[in-house]
């Protein structure tokens, strides 16, 4: 593999010196617009059985086709055609196999966002459906757990075969934050993202129950006009180190000074705390992020490139061989994070 050296000097000069802030553009905060015609689509096809017995499936949609039924997003298996097909107007609401119409109770405006969710588990069988943190209906479901091994389809209906597309279904708007939980989230629990808006990271307090992540799917391979576009949210920064300024005392630096008993309390406090972080304090700082950046993304990780990584990255030697893929990047900045990559 090739890279332009100079490129990833200052790539590394950017990440790694002292006092220099991250500023690389977070991919989370993008968008992605959907063409008009039938060859216009994501489709994959993810691990689905830890969902299988309860979910919920959040976005933000902005809706800009007026006619049909604009469909943003299908699941389908052998098996099942339809579960899970939901357009932006409510005319399609399938789970399970069975449409629960709600399109009187939606009212979507053409170029705006607003915010989708459908629940659902095995325990309640029943799937309720809310828009704009609202819950607009719910339906018993059979006593059946969701169906495994399909395709997630964007932009269309599909069926597990391919078949079934139609022009009245293209959806042709703007998906942003569709994300996966594996529990069914509680009518409180969706108001609160709703009005936590468009551009909060609400989300992320679930943890690992963030299961098919917005991020991931960006990630994925897309067919013909699908673009990134962006949500006008602002990226957020990490805390930079503040300067220690010089004492009005006059005294020498290596002087301290007694604590007063407020700082003791505080200072005792932050390190009792329990912490269950596995990540540092700001993960959209993370130095491993460089490993997304196009150079590296898909590729093989070579002797040649390691060369040029070793006085960083000591730790990339025991993965010669592997892709540099989501799963290796997220091993890293679990097992690997350290504060000091927020600081930089």
């Amino acid at each position: 593999m090739t890279l332009d050296l100079v490129k990833l000097t200052l790539l590394l000069i950017l990440l790694f010196s002292p006092g220099t802030s991250t500023r690389r553009v977070d991919r989370r905060l993008s968008a992605l617009k959907f063409g008009q015609t039938l060859e216009d689509f994501i489709i994959f096809q993810p691990d689905m059985s830890p969902l299988q017995h309860s979910l919920t499936v959040c976005a933000w949609v902005k809706k800009l086709s007026t006619a049909g039924y604009p469909s943003w997003l299908s699941y389908s298996t052998s098996s099942h055609d339809h579960e899970m097909l939901f357009s932006d107007n409510g005319r399609h609401n399938f789970f399970l196999e069975n449409n629960f119409n709600v399109h009187s109770a939606m009212n979507p405006t053409v170029g705006t966002w607003s915010h989708h969710c459908t629940s659902w588990s095995t325990s309640s069988n029943k799937r309720r459906t809310y828009f704009e943190g609202k819950l607009v209906g719910e339906q018993d479901t059979p006593a059946r757990t969701l169906g495994l091994g399909g395709y997630l389809f964007f932009n269309n209906e599909n069926h597990y075969d391919g078949s079934d597309r139609s022009t009245s279904e293209i959806f042709g708007g703007e998906l942003y934050k569709v994300n996966f939980f594996t529990k069914e989230l509680t009518g409180q629990e969706i108001l609160e993202m709703k009005e936590a808006g468009l551009c909060s990271d609400v989300e992320e307090k679930y943890g690992r129950f963030r299961y098919l992540r917005w991020e991931d799917i960006l990630l994925e391979g897309r067919t013909g006009n699908i673009t990134e576009v962006s949500t006008g949210c602002p990226a957020p920064q990490c805390e930079e180190t503040e300067e220690r300024a010089p004492r009005s005392d006059g005294g020498k630096e290596n002087e301290t000074e007694e604590p007063t008993p407020e700082e003791t309390e505080e200072e005792t406090e932050s390190t009792t705390q329990p912490s269950n972080k596995t990540e540092c304090e700001c993960p959209a700082c993370s130095r491993w992020d460089v490993l997304y950046e196009e150079g590296f993304f898909n590729q093989t990780l070579s002797h040649g490139l390691l060369e040029e990584l070793r006085s960083y990255w000591n730790i990339l030697e025991h993965f010669v061989g592997a892709t540099i893929n989501t799963e290796v990047i997220t091993h890293f900045k679990i097992f690997y994070a350290t504060k000091e990559a927020c600081e930089i």
